[in-house]
């Protein structure tokens, strides 16, 4: 159920009223579900599509185009908490954003004059995690994950598909892939069949996986050619396997092949915000930092993440803190001497001689913070990186420009690069080095007593409440 509040830009008049559905057209024709009479509106302007756990937003080739926080709406886009959608003069503002996966509660959405003031009320501030903080490219990505959610064919998201299959992006255009298949969209037969998706698998450096690749899009158009069912294989060994359980809806993860179908198929589930804070852990305009320091804190939700490639294992979060940013030379240098004042850090991350030097400074942070602070465990860690949907690498699941700035799906950053990061396996004692030069989100380095002191930077974690 939508509740919408529209109101003129710059005034103050409104007017409320209550749709009971899943999806609404918004425009001047009266025959939509909210009518804005106004010449700059078009006939059915753009629609509102309520679907597990988001609300997505889809322009209807309007004349004045729909904008989302000042951009327009080329794609499907996941309106968030205090998004502006402006709609001709009209303002569109989420009061509250709560999918049907997350509660049963209803959908608040506000349309108000612009600027306009804004509250946020605790249940949002649980619910609204689910796309925060997510770069416009991997909005693109998770607008069609979502869209899988739906049941069978639409036409209206034909054109979403179309424009996917050219996306400059080569995971935007294998997800858009998959989702033609799993929507059944036959009338985007064709754009599928001209896609030139094999010159862009050239990015893929690893062979053997760009032949999976590329026989996957292959499959897909085989699949809706043929009409075949999805539970039908081949006899004998069929490479394809995982795409007919996926399409059949009983894809069972257990390998790399089976979670990078996954990963392209799956949405991000980010879970509630975190109802109390641990001592030495402060909140500022929406963001979480240490006290004292000013080290930018993430926070890593109590909800399940698919660790490891094979096997595969499901593990609930516990709910913690982890830093954003590793140590860098500025904090480490505080830590040394304490000022009143917070650390303007420069990113330039300290390479710790050895295990002992980091749990050294955990300590002396921790008392300084009044906080407890120590490593982070390599579960902790892979869960900082790889987010929700299993995915690769910690900006995604194929090659992509400017990898080295992306972060992860909890806003983690700076996880690959030159230098690994120090983490310790707290009932073993066992302690190993992630990320650095490995890309890999599940690759795991053991130090093995006997052997030469690494020199790795330090990531320290806050446990939650």
């Amino acid at each position: 159920m939508f509740t919408i509040t529209v109101g003129l830009i710059g005034e103050s008049s409104m007017k409320t009223g209550t749709l009971a559905s899943r999806e609404i057209a918004i425009g001047r024709d009266p025959a939509n579900d909210l009518v804005l009479d106004n010449g700059s509106v078009s006939r059915t302007h753009c629609r509102l599509v309520a679907i597990e756990g988001a609300t997505i937003v889809l322009d209807e080739g309007s004349k004045n185009g729909t904008w989302l926080n000042g951009r327009p709406v080329a794609h499907p886009c996941v309106l968030k908490f205090e998004d502006e959608l402006v709609i001709g003069p009209y303002v569109l503002r989420v009061q509250s954003l709560v999918g049907r996966g997350l509660s049963s509660a209803p959908q608040e959405l506000g349309v108000r004059p612009y600027p306009g003031p804004s509250q946020e009320s605790g249940e949002a501030r649980e619910n609204t995690v689910v796309s925060r903080g997510l770069s416009t490219l991997e909005e693109r990505r998770q607008a069609l994950r979502w869209l899988m959610l739906e049941q069978g064919p639409n036409p209206r998201f034909d054109e979403v598909l179309r424009a996917a299959l050219k996306d400059s992006d080569l995971e935007v255009r294998m997800t858009a892939v998959l989702a033609t298949a799993r929507l059944r969209a036959r009338d985007v037969l064709p754009a599928l069949q001209s896609s030139d998706l094999p010159t862009l698998l050239q990015e893929v450096d690893e062979p053997r996986e760009r032949r999976f690749l590329e026989a996957l899009w292959q499959g897909v158009i085989r699949y809706l050619q043929e009409r075949r069912h999805p539970g039908d294989s081949v006899p004998g060994r069929d490479p394809l396997k995982p795409l007919w359980k996926l399409l059949a809806g009983e894809l069972e993860v257990s390998d790399p092949a089976s979670m990078l179908l996954y990963s392209l198929t799956t949405a991000l589930s980010m879970g509630k915000m975190p109802r109390q804070l641990p001592p030495g852990v402060v909140q500022q305009e929406g963001s979480f930092y240490l006290e004292r320091s000013g080290l930018p804190l993430r926070w890593i939700a109590p909800v399940e993440h698919l660790l490891g490639a094979n096997p595969v294992r499901r593990v609930t979060s516990p709910g913690f803190f982890v830093a954003q940013i590793p140590v860098d030379r500025r904090l480490a240098k505080w830590v040394g001497n304490p000022q009143p004042t917070r650390v303007e850090l420069d990113h330039e991350q300290v390479w710790l001689g050895s295990f002992k030097e980091a749990e050294r400074l955990c300590e002396e942070l921790s008392k300084i913070e009044n906080a407890h602070i120590r490593l982070p465990s390599a579960d902790e860690w892979e869960m900082s990186a790889r987010g929700t949907d299993g995915r690769r690498y910690p900006w995604g699941n194929l090659p992509q420009e400017d990898w080295e700035e992306c972060a992860s799906p909890w806003g983690v950053e700076y996880l690959v690069g030159d230098v690994p990061e120090w983490t310790l396996e707290h009932e073993t004692g066992a302690q190993l080095l992630r990320g650095g030069v490995e890309a890999r989100t599940w690759v795991r380095h053991p130090v093995y007593e006997g052997e030469e002191e690494f020199a790795a930077a330090l990531r320290p974690v806050i446990p939650g409440v």
